[in-house]
């Protein structure tokens, strides 16, 4: 199920919307399927968490290279630069050219060093390196795919409607309890079936809470930006580049996946015969035609004058 009219309006009013069964059956199983290869138990111990936990589950991850796009198999990457979640995020920045800024799977059990109540806050302190104003020209929106049931006792996100702090000057972005209880007490629970999204804003506060109970929940981060500030993005992609895996993903891309991840489009100005060779070399199975296609005459001169 994609985002419908009644989704975008509340988002427009809210700064939120959920969208329960957004991944289709066949997405959430081979979505499944994948993550059970590389953090094996997690899964099961969510649909019942009587049984024995995942095998290391209250250590720290050693890497992030495992839970960050680009990952082992299709289903998580093709979830990553979803067609509906481009569109929604398109629509909200008024159709500015865009990025994906932002691609990391999110795990966590009772118990587990994840298992906190957050203060509740908003997220531009780290997307952002000056303040997400309320123009689509720099509109970042941010959504979170949910791979097991969320119940009101598995830590659930709470989001809070932007329309109790709307006009305000969003400084400070995060506030405890006691500073500011009448976000606390606004806030909504996203309880839902696997494989639905929370979209949200840079200038909607929300928090994750804590375990009221055995269990587990596995979700997926995922956030676009418009492409031309600089100054927006929580990755920088480039840092994936000595993993043979990224390198693998790039050239079996399309021009449009490799653009969304910031990567110069064909006829773009860096294209020249020494960035054409470069790339080449570096992508030994790329398709360097489209950027030749588009290169061909750059640096020649016109021996009709």
């Amino acid at each position: 199920m994609g985002f419908n009219e009644s989704h975008i309006q509340h988002y427009r009013e809210h700064g939120y919307a959920v969208v329960e069964n957004f991944l289709t059956s066949e997405e959430l199983s081979r979505s499944r399927h994948e993550i059970e290869a590389f953090i094996p138990g997690w899964l099961d111990y969510a649909a019942n968490p009587t049984g024995c936990r995942p095998v290391g589950w209250d250590e720290p991850q050693r890497s992030r290279r495992g839970v960050r796009f680009p990952f082992r198999g299709e289903q998580l990457n093709a979830n990553t630069l979803h067609p509906e979640l481009r569109r929604f995020a398109s629509l909200m920045c008024d159709g500015e050219p865009l990025f994906c800024e932002q691609s990391d799977l999110t795990y966590k059990c009772s118990g587990h060093y994840g298992d906190v109540e957050q203060h509740i806050h908003l997220d531009y302190l780290n997307h952002t390196l000056a303040y997400p104003p309320d123009s689509p020209r720099y509109w970042q929106t941010a959504f979170l795919i949910y791979y097991t049931d969320v119940a009101i006792h598995q830590a659930p996100t709470a989001v809070c409607s932007w329309q109790h702090y709307r006009d305000e000057i969003l400084w400070p972005a995060v506030y405890e309890p006691s500073q500011r209880p009448e976000l606390y007490d606004n806030e909504v629970k996203v309880t839902v079936p696997a494989g639905s999204v929370l979209a949200y804003s840079m200038r909607t506060f929300h928090r994750g809470t804590a375990f009221q109970a055995e269990g587990a929940r596995v979700g997926h981060f995922i956030s676009y930006a418009p492409k031309r500030p600089k100054w927006l993005g929580i990755v920088g992609w480039p840092e994936q580049g000595v993993y043979k895996s990224f390198s693998a993903w790039m050239a079996q891309a399309t021009l449009e996946e490799r653009e969304l991840l910031g990567f110069p489009a064909p006829g773009d100005d860096y294209w020249s015969e020494e960035t054409l060779a470069g790339v080449a070399a570096r992508f030994p199975s790329m398709d360097m035609q489209p950027y030749r296609t588009k290169t061909q005459g750059i640096g020649e001169v016109d021996r009709d004058e």
